[in-house]
């Protein structure tokens, strides 16, 4: 589960609109799912439809889901999940910040292999910059191969050293991108019965959907 999060939701071709904008995605290939509504469908024959799909012609399978049954399996998903939480929310609070935990690690750990690797990378740059100089100096090289070799390594260090900086921010800040407990519980109790999806309520709870082959189709949370 997340913090609510903004989506643009765009309209098709007849003015009609998903409730899920963003958030499906085919369970293969990782493209989105299209959504596809038009005046000549019922309600009943509106679908999702991986993008890569492209009527066969694509390079994926026709991961397909309808709508309906899209919002029947969320609607019960919800519904359990907030039939679970309060009845067993100290259980949920205990899970979830043990998720969060390894998260915030792994994130940790990759933005510290950046900066590891990008400050040894920039300390060998100087050294290839000094000797490349040194060898200017003393003709071993030619200007014109210095000059390419100069602008890649000084082109190479810049591009490091800003990423280097932005991983240093981020490592300051990776405690904001966990979940909010206080306004994911504040949404959860607010729920008193689930009757009706609401695009909201969707997306207040819902980070991810991966509809596979025709199969089975995942509702996936943080």
């Amino acid at each position: 589960m997340q913090e609510i999060r903004e989506h643009r939701i765009r309209p098709t071709a007849t003015g009609k609109t998903s409730k899920f904008a963003g958030l499906l995605y085919c369970a293969d290939c990782g493209a989105k799912l299209h959504y596809c509504a038009a005046k000549s469908m019922t309600a009943e024959q509106e679908c999702y439809r991986c993008s890569n799909y492209k009527s066969g012609r694509g390079t994926c399978k026709i991961h397909y889901i309808r709508n309906v049954v899209l919002e029947k399996i969320v609607l019960e998903a919800i519904s359990d999940f907030v039939d679970f939480v309060r009845c067993y929310e100290p259980v949920f609070l205990y899970m979830l910040a043990k998720k969060n935990d390894s998260v915030r690690q792994a994130e940790y750990q990759r933005l510290q292999q950046i900066v590891r690797n990008g400050e040894k990378r920039i300390d060998e740059i100087d050294r290839l910059i000094e000797s490349l100089y040194e060898d200017r100096v003393l003709r071993n090289v030619e200007d014109s191969r210095y000059q390419r070799l100069m602008q890649k390594y000084e082109k190479e260090q810049r591009e490091l050293t800003a990423e280097v900086e932005n991983a240093k921010v981020e490592l300051q800040s990776a405690d904001q991108t966990t979940v909010d407990l206080r306004l994911l519980l504040k949404t959860v109790r607010e729920i008193t019965e689930v009757k009706e999806l609401t695009s909201g309520l969707i997306h207040s709870l819902i980070e991810r959907i991966e509809v596979h082959n025709m199969i089975n189709t995942t509702v996936i949370a943080t």
